[in-house]
């Protein structure tokens, strides 16, 4: 089963999330997906002005591993915990300084404080949205935020006072650092969007914890923004590469190489060798019939290398553009930690016309048109992508069996298109009981999306629509297609 999504990453470029659930039930998991990207003509986006390399330079993936199904208030209790994991793997550390102990400790640091975070980040956005605000669900959430902390700053302790290398012990101070920014952080939104909303004593515990974090952050000499003396630059820098090194535990590594190449470079080769023969066959057959070293010959052997060098690229160009029907652009090798393939992405790039695509994306795409005509004035291209997962081999580099799934993140940059934008805004004439009035619009482009899925279920469609301007993007539009 595939779930997907769309945000706005920035301004200019949009994340869509495909996460493939239950991958160790089959021995080998394989899905194809085929985005269609929709561009209004008057972007200057075509085959001439957009060639592939341009389209790989604006497309990033990333390949990780799906998060622990746990809530917030598990991560902590059960034996098989996340926090419990780690506390089980600290003393095996403390006691037992080995490489592959040092390792599995980096990981499950890593881990614990990753899904810490990233479950805080989402029950807090789900308490800010809620429709009915409940102040016990709150108070349960600051409850455990505080017990969850004191657990592991236990640890952090225990390390700190341990005679491990100061190296090593950075892994866990690294980790409580990332953890209390993002907690400082994360009660400062809850604060902002509820101070309006909750009373003054219901919202000085949420402050308490703030004050306690900065403190806190003062007492280890982590860096603040408080501390006048620190640059806001070097701040926020750190942070991010603290967020990098916490996530990178379920980031997979990728290596890219060229679809084909061999057989690309076998057929190079035969059509050298057939341009070769009927070089060779003039040469012989001039040879014979005039001898060597006259006129003919020599002009038949000049005129026999030009045909060679002509037919040699008629040939490979014929065979290359042949071959690509059957091989994609690039194959990346999905890798773990452990150097151990996993897995693989094939991934191609071509404009296409509107007549070929299917019958059921044409559909989608005509549905709710302000103009209902098929001319629509649009540059398409199609993005394919191959996925194919090695079940037996998932996983193995991870300390937490409760992984089963992965997610594949395409990361989407629209900054190229924006040079043919008009200004943002465009002014329009209005007369309203005989009075004109001069009023301001948004001068707006729309991108449509349309991702097609081939999976073992079955086959699956998704349709958004990204709205943006000279300025970046407005808004995305989830469009149902049923």
């Amino acid at each position: 089963m595939i779930r997907s999504s769309i945000k706005v990453h920035d301004k200019y470029s949009v994340v869509i999330d495909a996460t493939y659930d239950k991958v160790l039930e089959r021995k080998k998991s394989k899905y194809t997906c085929i985005t269609y990207l929709f561009f209004p003509n008057t972007l200057n986006i075509n085959n001439k002005t957009y060639p592939s390399t341009k389209f790989y330079n604006d497309v990033r993936l990333f390949i990780k591993y799906n998060r622990p199904n746990y809530s917030l208030s598990e991560i902590h209790i059960n034996q098989s915990s996340p926090l419990k994991r780690l506390e089980k793997s600290t003393i095996n550390f403390i006691t037992n300084n080995s490489t592959k102990s040092r390792s599995l400790y980096e990981e499950q640091v890593k881990m614990f404080a990753s899904i810490f975070c990233t479950l805080l980040e989402e029950q807090i956005d789900e308490i800010v949205n809620s429709e009915k605000l409940n102040y016990s669900t709150i108070e349960k959430l600051l409850n455990n935020i505080k017990q969850i902390l004191k657990q592991f700053r236990s640890l952090v302790d225990k390390t700190a006072n341990s005679s491990l290398k100061p190296n090593h012990m950075n892994y866990i101070f690294y980790a409580d650092e990332h953890i209390s920014n993002i907690v400082e952080l994360q009660m400062m939104y809850l604060f902002n969007s509820l101070h309006n909303k909750i009373s003054k004593e219901d919202y000085v515990p949420i402050v308490n914890i703030i004050d306690n974090e900065q403190k806190y952050k003062k007492h280890c000499g982590y860096s603040s923004p408080k501390d006048k003396s620190i640059d806001p630059e070097v701040l926020l820098y750190k942070r991010n590469q603290l967020k990098k090194y916490i996530d990178s535990v379920f980031f997979l590594n990728q290596e890219t190489r060229q679809d084909g190449e061999i057989f690309e470079q076998t057929l190079l080769a035969i059509a050298a060798g057939l341009a070769m023969v009927l070089a060779t066959g003039i040469a012989f057959y001039f040879q014979q019939y005039y001898g060597n070293f006259t006129a003919p010959f020599f002009f038949a052997l000049v005129v026999s290398y030009m045909l060679k060098d002509r037919i040699k690229g008629l040939l490979s160009k014929y065979f290359v553009n042949k071959s690509s029907t059957f091989f994609y652009d690039f194959k990346i090798n999905i890798t773990d930690s452990l150097k151990k393939k996993i897995g693989l992405i094939k991934e191609s790039f071509v404009f296409i016309s509107f007549d070929k695509l299917g019958s059921n994306i044409k559909k989608y795409r005509l549905k709710d048109r302000i103009l209902k005509t098929k001319l629509l004035n649009e540059q398409i291209i199609q993005y394919k992508k191959k996925v194919i997962l090695f079940s037996k081999k998932f996983g193995g580099d991870l300390p937490n069996e409760d992984i089963a799934g992965l997610t594949d993140i395409t990361r989407l940059n629209f900054h190229r298109f924006i040079q043919y934008m008009d200004d943002p805004e465009k002014d329009y004439i209005l007369v309203k009981k005989g009075e004109i009035y001069t009023k301001i619009a948004d001068k707006v482009y729309p991108i449509n999306i349309i991702q097609k899925y081939f999976t073992e279920e079955g086959i699956e469609c998704k349709r958004y629509r990204v709205i943006m301007n000279r300025n970046g993007i407005k808004r995305i539009e989830e469009i149902e297609i049923e």
